[in-house]
């Protein structure tokens, strides 16, 4: 138990002492509930699948010495980023990105570097939350998420992802 104690303390202190810098991306975030269709625990007749939805959603990656540029293929956002001797920055942007995350992976997103293919699934997954809020759907069942990747030309790629999933609506009990 000892050494085990030792251990946590070291991480502690290590962390304590830590200037890492995380970047912040202005965006606006949705979530919605997912579950797998074997843990729904309704009984026929509880629950309506109103439709298998699919919502895709484009990023270009481009990198031009020390920046990386990433642009939603609609148009919505351009984010650039520089990386600085203190590590990487947002030095310009003009839009923001809305990002989904399903209840399952829901978590605070603390990155040091970009990463163009989580902005498109992220933003193909607001979408699908956006969807499925249209359909007044209560919950997203087995959302698939596939991407794909582009070479545009030398130092640009284009990332694509696509994320489909039944939505569904509970019926009210008497």
């Amino acid at each position: 138990m000892l050494p085990g104690i030792l251990i946590l303390l070291a991480l502690v202190l290590q962390s304590c002492g830590s200037s890492r810098k995380y970047l912040v991306v202005p965006h606006s975030v949705s979530t919605a509930s997912t579950v797998a269709a074997k843990d729904l625990k309704l009984q026929e007749g509880q629950y309506e699948v109103l439709r298998t939805i699919t919502e895709t959603a484009s990023v270009i990656c481009e990198y031009k010495g020390s920046s990386i540029i990433l642009t939603s293929g609609e148009g919505d956002f351009r984010y650039t980023f520089t990386l600085t001797k203190d590590g990487w920055i947002l030095s310009k942007f003009v839009g923001a990105a809305s990002l989904g995350y399903f209840s399952s992976d829901f978590q605070a997103q603390e990155t040091e570097v970009p990463n163009a293919e989580e902005f498109a699934r992220r933003v193909a997954m607001a979408r699908i939350i956006r969807a499925a809020k249209d359909y007044e759907a209560d919950a997203v069942v087995e959302p698939i998420v596939v991407s794909n990747v582009t070479n545009l030309n030398t130092n640009k790629i284009e990332i694509t992802s696509i994320v489909s999933a039944k939505i569904i609506v509970i019926k009210p009990t008497n």
